[in-house]
């Protein structure tokens, strides 16, 4: 029973580990995003809110892939 809870414990450790590991490189994909229309001169505020608005429709568009993945248990 031991060396049940044992593994347990290392299989959740690995899991978080790997969690945590994949957060981070998605974050960073999204502020290196983020970071490029920083960056960028604008002629006017007109042009920064549609890359903006561009941006959070690619990422609704990725939350959609996302849950619908989970509710198909993919």
């Amino acid at each position: 029973m031991e060396m049940n809870e044992k593994l347990a414990r290392e299989l959740k450790k690995k899991f978080e580990i790997e969690s945590n590991k994949k957060e981070a490189e998605i974050l960073e994909h999204w502020r290196m995003e983020i970071d490029t229309i920083y960056k960028k001169k604008y002629e006017g505020l007109s042009s920064l809110q549609v890359d903006m608005k561009h941006l959070m429709e690619r990422m609704s568009n990725r939350i959609n892939i996302l849950m619908r993945m989970v509710k198909e248990g993919v």
